[in-house]
Parts: C-alpha cells; sequence; structure tokens
C-alpha cells in the first residue's frame, strides 16, 4: 500500500514539473511556427520599410525562417530585393546565430514530447494504482497550476519593468557565444525581429500559459472541493 502511494506522489510530481512545461513549449512553437503573427507583427513596426524589402519578399524570407527552425529547410540561403538591390537577405553571422537558435528549437522539441509522454504515463498509471483516482489526477493537476502561476507572473512583471534586461539574460544563458548582437543599421535578422517582436511574442505566450494553467487549476480546485 505504501509503495503504491509513493509511486502516486511520483506520478503527481511528474505533473507539478512536465504538464507545465509541455505546455508551455507548445504555446512557444504555435506562435514561432505562426507566419499569420509574423505578418500583423511586420505591419505594426513597418518592417518592409526598415528592411528595404516588399511585403511579399518579407513574408517570403519569414516562411524560410519558421521553415529553418522547424528542420523543414536545410538552411537560410536565399536572395531578395533590399533597397533596391538583389542580394543575399543573411549574412554569415546571421547564419550562424539562426543555427544555435535551430538547435535550441530542436531541443524544446524534444523536451516537449517527453514532457507530454511523461504526463500521460502518470495519468495513465495513477488511474490504475489509485483508489481515489480523481483525487488524486485533480491535486497533482493542482499544484501543476498554482506554482507555476506564481512564477509566471512574477516573471511577466519582471519583463514589463525591464524586458531588454532579462532578453539579455536568456541569451546569456541559452547560447555560448555573442552572435546573438546584430547590427540593427545593416543585418535583415534583427531589422525583422526586433527587441518589439519578442516582447510581443512572450507577451501572448505568457498570456495564454496564465490563462490555460488557471483554467487547469480552478477545475481542479472546484472538483476536489465538490468530492470533499
Amino acid at each position: 500500500m505504501k509503495k503504491c502511494r509513493l509511486l502516486i506522489n511520483i506520478c503527481q510530481v511528474l505533473f507539478i514539473v512536465f504538464l507545465p512545461l509541455a505546455i508551455l513549449i507548445t504555446i512557444l512553437q504555435y506562435y514561432s511556427y505562426n507566419q499569420d503573427f509574423y505578418i500583423k507583427e511586420f505591419e505594426r513596426y513597418e518592417a518592409s520599410e526598415v528592411t528595404g524589402m516588399i511585403e511579399e519578399d518579407l513574408n517570403r524570407v519569414s516562411n524560410r525562417l519558421i521553415a529553418y527552425i522547424k528542420d523543414d529547410a536545410k538552411d537560410l540561403n536565399m536572395q531578395a530585393i533590399i533597397n533596391g538591390e538583389l542580394r543575399e537577405v543573411f549574412g554569415q553571422r546571421e547564419k550562424q546565430h539562426m543555427v544555435d537558435v535551430k538547435e535550441l528549437f530542436i531541443r524544446a522539441h524534444n523536451l516537449r514530447n517527453m514532457a507530454w509522454i511523461l504526463v500521460l504515463a502518470a495519468l495513465i498509471t495513477i488511474l490504475i494504482a489509485s483508489k481515489r483516482k480523481k483525487e488524486d489526477i485533480y491535486r497533482g493537476l493542482l499544484w501543476s497550476g498554482i506554482i507555476p502561476i506564481l512564477l509566471m507572473l512574477i516573471l511577466y512583471i519582471l519583463i514589463n519593468i525591464d524586458f531588454h534586461r532579462y532578453f539579455t539574460y536568456f541569451h546569456k544563458i541559452f547560447f555560448t557565444n555573442d552572435l546573438w548582437l546584430l547590427d540593427p543599421k545593416r543585418e535583415v535578422l534583427i531589422q525583422m525581429l526586433p527587441l518589439e517582436f519578442f516582447m510581443n511574442i512572450s507577451m501572448r505566450i505568457i498570456g495564454w500559459f496564465l490563462v490555460i494553467l488557471i483554467g487547469i487549476t480552478s477545475i481542479s480546485f472546484a472538483n476536489l472541493r465538490r468530492n470533499k
């Protein structure tokens, strides 16, 4: 009996750790792979004028970028008319940085898949092993929401105070070089995707993450009270 309870507790811990992670990466992928989002952002900060590309080329380049980070495109070798001149869109430094970005997305994709598998395995284990199936599931779901909600609210406050600082921290943590430091006067990648783009996408990811977890927490709390 004690071993069974220990197994259920481990499954609840798996919920707490891996369910928020799986949800967060899934939302990140949705926005990162969503060209409609890119197009709206381009219009917002007039990327066509900033980059010197017509909208058709700009959308074609963004589509290639998305395919690249999804590992559906081998490279970023492409040309477009920029400020009236036909030239290679991305320089070597930009391409090298995107190699790192692509690797990060591939790792995130693998981590997301592993997280969903562990969550599903934990759910099945509780359904088989627990005599209080609903209570154990809802308790795990409750805590999988409460802790990340608090952490994400803190992050939301911090990046609203100084997004540039925490954006820099992110790059220093996840990248081992300074290739991400691009020149907005001459490098197309940062002209297409300036700081405002990353702030807007971050706000949407955090917003949907909080909405989903608040929903999970509310449903779990209501069911636990009902079953008392």
